[in-house]
């Protein structure tokens, strides 16, 4: 089951954001794993148009 779609925003969990140039995105590209959804794999885009990919269990949805 796909969690995230094409342009939801997304905030990077804490433990992660070290890892990226910023802590929130918007997807712009779903690569699902049909046997482990934990490991479907989005590719963000950050504010200052730079993009990276993460896992599924990398992100939560980000507060309205």
């Amino acid at each position: 089951m796909q969690g995230f779609k094409v342009g939801d925003q997304v905030v990077i969990l804490p433990r992660f954001a070290d890892l990226y140039q910023s802590n929130s995105g918007v997807v712009i590209e779903v690569k699902l794993d049909p046997f482990r959804p934990m490991f479907n794999e989005y590719k963000l885009e950050f504010s200052d148009s730079s993009t990276a990919n993460v896992f599924e269990f990398q992100v939560r949805e980000a507060a309205s």
